[in-house]
C-alpha cells in the first residue's frame, strides 16, 4: 500500500512538474540564443536584428553610468559613433526564468569605441527579457565596470 502511494505521488509529480521543467529548459535555450544574437549583432552593427531583439522602451545603462534609449543606441551603431572590435566574450553566464520573464547575467569583455574613445572593457551585466507573442524581447540592460 505504501509503495503504491509512493509510485502514485511520483507519477503525479512527473506529470505536473515535468512539463514545467521542460518549458524552463526551452526558455533558457531561447534566451541564450538571444544573448548570442545580441553580441553578434552589436559586433556587426546589425541594427535591423537589434531592432527586432529590443523592446521599443528598452534602455541600457552603460558601465560609465550613461543611459541610452533604443533609438539612441541603434543610431550610434548605425553611424559608427559606437564600434565594436572583435567578439564580445561572456563568462560566468546564468539565465533565470520566472514565468514570462528571463534575467540574463554574467561578465563580459569587449573592445568598443564610442566617439573615438575606448569604451566597453570588463563588465558585469544584467539583462531582462520578457516573452511576447511567442518570442523574447530585451526590455532593459545594465552594466557595471569590474
Amino acid at each position: 500500500m505504501m509503495r503504491h502511494r509512493l509510485f502514485a505521488t511520483i507519477a503525479v509529480l512527473v506529470f505536473v512538474i515535468g512539463p514545467a521543467v521542460a518549458q524552463t529548459g526551452k526558455a533558457d535555450q531561447e534566451v541564450r540564443a538571444m544573448e548570442k544574437l545580441w553580441n553578434e549583432s552589436r559586433v556587426r552593427a546589425d541594427v535591423v536584428a537589434l531592432g527586432r531583439l529590443l523592446d521599443d522602451g528598452w534602455t541600457v545603462t552603460h558601465g560609465d553610468g550613461t543611459i541610452n534609449t533604443k533609438a539612441e543606441y541603434l543610431a550610434d551603431l548605425k553611424s559608427g559613433v559606437r564600434k565594436f572590435f572583435g567578439d564580445v566574450k561572456q563568462d560566468d553566464f546564468t539565465v533565470r526564468i520566472i514565468g514570462d520573464t528571463a534575467i540574463a547575467a554574467g561578465v563580459s569583455d569587449s573592445k568598443v569605441e564610442y566617439k573615438g574613445k575606448p569604451s566597453g572593457g570588463a563588465l558585469r551585466f544584467t539583462r531582462v527579457y520578457v516573452k511576447r507573442d511567442g518570442g523574447w524581447v530585451m526590455v532593459v540592460s545594465h552594466a557595471t565596470r569590474r
